[in-house]
């Protein structure tokens, strides 16, 4: 029972009890009416009891069904553990299940650490902005002109001709550094990743196109993005990240990487080399603190994010926002760092996040207000996600209670009649 229920309870009693006090019982009908009063304000105190436990109930439901559809999904999709979080007004459930750690152990926790690969370019095209909002950045200028510790960055085709807008929005045409012969190199040495380590793996790639032509997914533009970053702040990518996003925003159990050891971390579980056995590989993903994919944090971290971006916007000013979150005009599902999406349920802005071990999905729902938040330590083998799930259960819920309403809407009538 919530402590502002209790107190309207409370100041109830409180002004039943006088009321019934102030009617006289010198005659057999005062006190009749004395007791009728009694009776009456008790029934309705009962009530608002039966009402709380209700209420608690159907968190209690609530709570079990988003249980069932976590586990359900684990089990299905092979997964060692995750966490799956719903907020939104006047609600908020968070339930996990699974292993963080098999050598220990250790069971996934509502508040253990997460990489979350991709879902940190959001973090990154917010940071990105708010220097542009500053004027420290422009949109308009080329990416080579930008970046600080990138030697030869002239090899990297199209850097010296796409702009910082399209690199936001993946219309650079500029190659993608993941190639198989930098996951043979990484894979093998697992060190920290650096900008400069990393991009030459797509010198030799070709172009994926004109700067702007179209749409094409790069994690280089968001690498690219990252020593922007940090040259126009003058200061490393990390304490940049830290200081525009992560601080204001509250998010404490977030860091850009991690150290091996670190409290509450969930280790990453999965087969690069399809070898049928599957290895805890964290170290390849909490070494690459590069901008196409920072963080390791929390669900609870990431709701703080989305809240204080989308809903509150508290991270950039209005204009702003609305131009990162507008489709591009390559990709009406994409925007400036932000996916764009569709359910039942409504329409959504959010991101991805897959790398080897890991996979995130991060759901807002601007006319719910909602996040529906999941984070895991392996990779999924369907192409259903469970915030789609999250979001049909939803649906399916608020039809129940239509029908409901209209239920006993129609039995009042009949009863009336």
């Amino acid at each position: 029972m919530s402590i502002f229920r209790m107190s309207l309870q409370r100041s109830g009693l409180k002004r039943l009890i006088g009321k019934v006090m102030k009617i006289s019982t010198n005659s057999p009908q005062g006190l009749e009416k004395r007791f009728c009063v009694l009776l009456s304000g008790m029934f309705l105190i009962l009530f608002g009891v039966l009402l709380n436990i209700e209420s608690a109930g159907a968190q209690s439901l609530q709570e079990k069904a988003l249980q069932k559809i976590l586990d359900d999904y684990l089990e299905s999709e092979v997964l060692s553990g995750g966490v799956l979080l719903l907020s939104m007004p006047g609600q908020r459930i968070v339930v996990a299940s699974g292993v963080a750690n098999r050598e220990t152990g250790a069971p996934v926790k509502s508040d253990s650490r997460f990489y979350v690969a991709s879902v940190g370019k959001m973090a990154v095209a917010a940071a990105t902005q708010q220097l542009v909002e500053e004027g420290k950045l422009s949109l308009n200028a080329s990416a080579a002109s930008l970046v600080g510790n990138i030697p030869n960055i002239g090899k990297l085709p199209n850097a010296r001709i796409a702009k910082l807008s399209q690199l936001l929005d993946h219309s650079s045409g500029i190659p993608d550094y993941l190639t198989d012969a930098f996951s043979e190199f990484y894979h093998a040495r697992t060190a920290r990743l650096t900008p400069a380590i990393a991009l030459p793996y797509a010198f030799d790639e070709p172009a994926t196109g004109k700067p702007g032509a179209a749409f094409e997914y790069s994690n280089s533009n968001y690498v690219l993005l990252g020593d922007i970053i940090a040259k126009a702040d003058g200061m490393p990518f990390e304490a940049a990240l830290q200081k525009r996003v992560l601080d204001p925003v509250g998010m404490s159990e977030t860091t850009v990487g991690a150290k091996p050891g670190s409290a509450k971390l969930a280790h990453g579980y999965a087969d690069p080399e399809d070898a049928g056995n599957e290895q805890d590989v964290s170290l390849a993903a909490w070494n690459s603190p590069l901008g196409d994919g920072p963080l390791v944090t929390t669900v609870g971290d990431l709701e703080k994010f989305v809240f204080a971006l989308f809903r509150d916007r508290k991270i950039l000013k209005d204009e702003t926002l609305e131009r990162m979150i507008a489709p591009s005009a390559q990709d009406e599902e994409y925007g400036m760092g932000v996916q764009i999406g569709a359910t039942r349920w409504g329409d959504w802005l959010g991101h991805d996040g897959l790398e080897d071990g890991f996979e995130a999905e991060v759901r807002y729902y601007p006319e719910h207000q909602a996040a529906i938040i999941f984070v895991t330590n392996g990779n999924t083998i369907a192409d259903e996600y469970i915030t789609d799930k999250v979001a049909a259960a939803l649906v399916k819920a608020q039809r129940s209670e239509r029908k409901l309403g209209k239920d006993a809407e129609s039995g009042s009538s009949k009863s009336r009649r």
